[in-house]
């Protein structure tokens, strides 16, 4: 089993998902041999929650990482779906970013081979922690991180299963590739989302105040900025391409390649300019969309895809069941087999109507500041910080959520919604564990 996992790379990012602006020969030839989960998404859409959502199965408030600094090392209370395929006889490797609190990025559990850097780590140059020793490297991140994979791929000795969680640092802020791929992009135009000018003050009053603070980096009011920026963000994406390409004809030298389940996916989605963001965190589509790709040929059929909602946390009890393992109860997420066996795009019959999203960055409080209920159809977004707002958006007629449905001039049929998602929003609260008081943007009680 492989898993390669890039950082802030949107559902978009490939060719083989609608990016314009560049080929990716190399992820595109999974989406082709494989399955493509059109609609996949992050419960969090925030580095830390999401890494630990994918290896744990479970939603940021259960496993207590809820931002980019958590107060505890979630490993002392949980465990991975990396440990489990460990103690079944597994193999097993870290290559890459793993950017949860760790001082000189030390070897972690449930690994065998280990080799990763520190916080963010650098584009290029960067300092690697090998199985506990302290090695200086040369050429930028992606490259390095590549061939790492190759070599403990390629110097595996024995026929025993193998695992590999291969970590890129790509596409992160500061956007900076190496030079074979900075200016590809100059002579190409890029134009502004419709949504990039519009009027902050027509956003619900979270977002308003979101737009409007420092974190948003600057999208507004520098177009030109936001032309350049996204230019090298996208020139990022063929480093990871490339070292893709290199591994899967690794894995077919080794004549292991149709019998290694490959997983592509990211950490969460970001907002290029939508709205006025350059960001990740809030519910909006662009920050919680991912690209999410799987290629087995024993169980997977070459060239599907399905339109059923997946998600992170659907990752660990899906590699679990693989591997013919037991899905451990606490897990919440669900396999994701019935996508591939429906060998059509319409979700089969049963398959999650809704699903919750919480935003990171929570409240003093200990309460999230936003609550997502997302269908096909419609997204339901409850603001939690004093007072409560809303907002409801038609995805099928205002994909780009730019007309918010709520509030006082709100149609009869957008009330009827609205009552209907508070409810299943309270639902789906409490069959995953979620403190009732969030609801009312209060603090959990005690237990």
């Amino acid at each position: 089993m492989v898993v390669i996992y890039v950082d802030d790379l949107r559902a978009d990012g490939l060719s083989a998902t609608g990016n314009p602006w560049i080929e990716t020969p190399h992820l595109d030839r999974l989406a082709a041999e494989g399955l493509v989960c059109n609609n996949a998404f992050v419960t969090t859409s925030l580095c830390c929650p999401g890494r630990v959502s994918v290896l744990t199965g479970k939603y940021a408030h259960a496993t207590g990482v809820t931002d980019n600094q958590p107060k505890h090392d979630f490993q002392h209370r949980h465990l991975t779906f990396v440990d489990h395929l460990q103690e079944r006889g597994y193999e097993t490797a870290f290559v890459g970013k793993w950017h949860l609190p760790n001082p000189q990025a030390s070897p972690q559990r449930g690994f065998d081979h280990w080799v990763s850097f520190e916080g963010q780590g650098d584009y290029f140059d960067p300092l690697l922690n090998i199985d506990g020793e302290l090695v200086q490297t040369v050429g930028s991140n992606a490259d390095v991180l590549g061939e790492a994979a190759l070599d403990w791929i390629g110097g595996r000795p024995g026929a025993d299963p193998f695992f590999l969680f291969l970590s890129f640092k790509n596409c992160h802020t500061p956007w900076d590739p190496p030079l074979r791929h900075r200016g590809l992009l100059d002579d190409v135009d890029i134009p502004l989302p419709a949504s990039f000018d519009d009027d902050p003050d027509e956003l619900p009053t979270h977002w308003r105040a979101s737009r409007l603070s420092r974190r948003n980096r600057g999208a507004h009011p520098h177009p030109e900025y936001y032309a350049a920026a996204v230019r090298r963000y996208h020139e990022l994406i063929l480093g990871v391409d490339e070292a893709v390409g290199q591994l899967l004809a690794v894995l077919e030298q080794r004549g292991v390649l149709d019998d290694t389940l490959i997983l592509f996916t990211s950490d969460n989605g970001y907002l290029l300019g939508e709205h006025g963001f350059i960001q990740k965190g809030h519910s909006y589509e662009p920050s919680i969309r991912v690209p999410l790709i799987l290629r087995y040929p024993p169980k997977i059929q070459a060239g599907i895809e399905n339109d059923g909602a997946a998600l992170n946390v659907d990752i660990a009890p899906t590699l679990l069941k693989l591997a013919g393992l037991a899905v451990p109860d606490d897990v919440q997420g669900v396999d994701l087999a019935p996508l591939w066996q429906a060998r059509r795009s319409k979700p089969p019959a049963g398959w999650r109507e809704w699903f919750l999203y919480i935003a990171p960055w929570f409240q003093d409080n200990g309460a999230p500041r936003e609550l997502a209920l997302h269908s096909a159809r419609w997204k339901y977004v409850r603001f939690l910080e004093n007072p409560i707002s809303e907002a409801l958006f038609n995805l099928w007629d205002d994909p780009d959520e730019r007309v918010n449905l709520a509030g006082p001039q709100a149609t009869e049929q957008a009330t009827a919604v609205l009552v209907g998602a508070r409810q299943a929003l309270q639902a789906e609260m409490e069959r995953l564990g979620v403190p009732a008081a969030w609801f009312d943007g209060r603090a959990a009680a005690s237990p």
